[in-house]
């Protein structure tokens, strides 16, 4: 049985999206306020980079992946409303909270697709943007992950992931730690009422890949131009890979 990370604990990789999925269900109601708190807002900051990264006016299709609430999804929308963009997520909760905020904000004719990206099998393979924030640790196999969406991206389209990750600076990486092992935890039992899901969002962070291994794992799978951007914060970093 394969095996894979969840948080500090090994588990069978089948048992991955569910417990994952459980989650996200879990954390839904207060994800957004929850982002702002624990970031100090400053996720708002690095999405605004992300979305100009994505160079979103020569955009015609754009997937977002582990959509979330939304705010990438509206984010590309906004900027372009001409583009055809699908959000997809395996959780139907978060998906739902996605949905009604992009009518709020009066964009209805979006695509919504719950299921995981391993999984997604869209009819037509042309997607010439992908984007996943903050969801790339919290993929289940991230080889057949990244072999579809090489397959459904557009020659010459680009791939752009916005993740957490543990900073160079010994110092400053130990301070962090504390803060996403001890302090997120407690944050998500004030205001969530859920201890046990952040103490495993805290734990994904610390279990997650270094910017060269993902860099690694893009041109393993085919990607090239890959370009690693640290944020200033030096918590999260910005990849980006093109099919040839």
């Amino acid at each position: 049985m394969t095996k894979t990370k969840f948080g500090y604990k090994e588990i069978n990789s089948s048992s991955k999206p569910e417990m994952v999925n459980n989650i996200f269900t879990s954390v839904s109601s207060k994800y957004d306020i929850m982002n702002d708190l624990m970031s100090f807002g400053l996720h708002r900051g690095w999405k605004r980079q992300f979305l100009r990264i994505c160079d979103l006016s020569s955009v015609n299709n754009a997937l977002d992946i582990a959509c979330g609430t939304g705010d990438i999804s509206l984010g590309i929308i906004q900027k372009n409303p001409s583009i055809k963009l699908t959000c997809l997520d395996p959780n139907q909760e978060m998906i739902e909270f996605c949905k009604q905020k992009l009518l709020n904000k009066g964009f209805s004719k979006i695509n919504f697709e719950i299921k995981s990206v391993e999984n997604y099998k869209p009819k037509n393979k042309n997607y010439d943007l992908i984007t996943v924030a903050f969801g790339f640790r919290n993929f289940t196999d991230h080889k057949k992950a990244l072999v579809n969406i090489y397959n459904i991206l557009k020659p010459g389209g680009r791939f752009v992931i916005l993740d957490f990750k543990k900073p160079r600076n010994n110092f400053y990486s130990n301070l962090f730690k504390m803060y996403t092992l001890n302090v997120i935890p407690k944050l998500g039992k004030l205001v969530a009422n859920d201890e046990d899901s952040y103490k495993y969002l805290g734990e994904s962070i610390q279990t997650y890949f270094s910017p060269d291994e993902i860099n690694d794992m893009l041109k393993e799978n085919g990607l090239i131009n890959t370009k690693v951007i640290n944020l200033i914060e030096d918590v999260a970093t910005i990849h980006i890979g093109y099919k040839s």
